[in-house]
C-alpha cells in the first residue's frame, strides 16, 4: 500500500504542486491589479489594497489546479506506456507497482475532478478550462513522437495563468496587459526547460541558442520593467532569478544526469519568476512566494520533479 501511494504521488510530480500554487496566485493578482493598465506598464503598488481574498475560494482554486496538473503528470506515463516498457523499467507501469487501467483510471479522475472543481467552485473561464485540459492531454499523447511539442508544455501553463485569472464572475474572460505579458514569458521560459529536458534521457545538449533565449525570458522582461520602473527589490529578484538559471546552464553542460538536476532546478525556478511578476506589484506579497522555492527543493529530495 505504501509503496503504491509512493508511486500515485510520483506519477503527480507533486515536488512540482509549488510551481502550481504560486502561478495562480501570481496570475490572480496580476489580472486584478491590472485591469486596464496599458501594456508594459506598472500600476501604483497601493492598488493592491483593492483586492480582497476568499479563502474558501482559494482552497478550491489551489485543488483544482493540483489536480489538473497531476492528471497530466499521471496521464504522461498512461501514454508512455509501451514506450517506458522498454526505456524505463523503473517506472511505475513497467516496474508492476501500479496496473496501466489504474494509471489511466487515477489520471482521468484526476483531470474530472480539477476541471470540474475550478468550473463549479471558482467559476472559471470554460474557455480557457477546456483549452488547458486540450493542451495537457495533446501534449501527453504526441510528446514522445513530434519535437514541437515543447509548445504544447508550455501552452499549459499558460493556460493555467489565463484559467485562473479569469476566476470569479467580475472579470469573465477579461485578461489584463500584465497577464499576456508574464503568461508569455512563463510560456518562454517553459519551452526553454522542456527542450533542454529533452535530452535527460540520451545525456544530449542542445546545439542551437533558442532553448536558453526561452529561459532569459523572464530575466530580460524582468530587468526592463525593474530598471524602467526603478523597483530595486524586484530588480534583486530578477538577479538572482538569472544567476540561478545560469547556474544550471553551466552544470547542465556536463551532460547525463546533470541535465536531470538543472532542469530540476529551473522548475524550481518557477516560484521565483511568479515572485518577480508580482512583486513589482505588491512586494511583500511577492517577496513571501520565494518561500516555495526551498519548499520545491526540499520535495525534490523525496520526490522526482521529471
Amino acid at each position: 500500500m505504501v509503496s503504491k501511494l509512493h508511486a500515485i504521488l510520483t506519477l503527480g510530480r507533486i515536488s512540482n504542486l509549488p510551481t502550481i500554487w504560486t502561478n495562480c496566485f501570481a496570475a490572480w493578482v496580476l489580472n486584478r491589479i491590472g485591469q486596464n493598465i496599458p501594456i508594459f506598464e506598472l500600476p501604483p503598488s497601493d492598488s493592491v489594497e483593492v483586492l480582497a481574498f476568499d479563502l474558501s475560494q482559494w482552497v478550491w482554486i489551489l485543488l483544482g489546479a493540483s489536480l489538473l496538473y497531476v492528471s497530466g503528470t499521471t496521464l504522461n506515463d498512461a501514454f508512455d506506456e509501451h514506450y517506458d516498457r522498454k526505456y524505463n523499467s523503473h517506472r511505475p507501469i513497467p516496474s508492476g507497482i501500479l496496473s496501466a487501467t489504474s494509471v489511466w483510471l487515477i489520471g482521468c479522475l484526476e483531470m474530472l475532478g480539477g476541471a470540474a472543481i475550478l468550473y463549479f467552485m471558482v467559476e472559471v473561464s470554460a474557455v480557457y478550462l477546456v483549452a488547458l485540459c486540450a493542451v495537457i492531454l495533446a501534449y501527453d499523447a504526441v510528446h514522445k513522437k513530434w519535437s514541437g511539442s515543447v509548445v504544447l508544455m508550455g501552452a499549459c501553463r499558460l493556460f493555467l495563468w489565463w484559467t485562473i485569472a479569469s476566476a470569479g464572475t467580475d472579470f469573465g474572460n477579461s485578461l489584463s496587459p500584465l497577464v499576456y505579458v508574464w503568461s508569455i514569458v512563463l510560456c518562454l521560459y517553459i519551452v526553454g526547460i522542456t527542450f533542454v529536458a529533452r535530452g535527460e534521457a540520451t545525456g544530449q545538449y542542445p546545439s542551437m541558442p533558442w532553448p536558453f533565449l526561452c529561459l532569459f525570458a523572464p530575466v530580460l522582461v524582468g530587468f526592463y520593467f525593474g530598471i524602467s520602473s526603478q523597483k530595486w527589490v524586484a530588480v534583486f529578484l530578477v538577479s538572482c532569478l538569472a544567476y540561478l538559471i545560469y547556474k544550471g546552464l553551466k552544470e547542465a553542460r556536463a551532460k547525463g544526469p546533470a541535465i536531470g538536476k538543472s532542469v530540476a532546478l529551473w522548475l524550481a525556478l518557477i516560484t521565483l519568476l511568479d515572485a518577480v511578476a508580482v512583486t513589482f506589484l505588491a512586494p511583500a506579497w511577492g517577496v513571501s512566494l520565494i518561500l516555495f522555492f526551498p519548499l520545491c527543493l526540499l520535495m525534490q529530495r523525496y520526490f522526482a520533479a521529471t
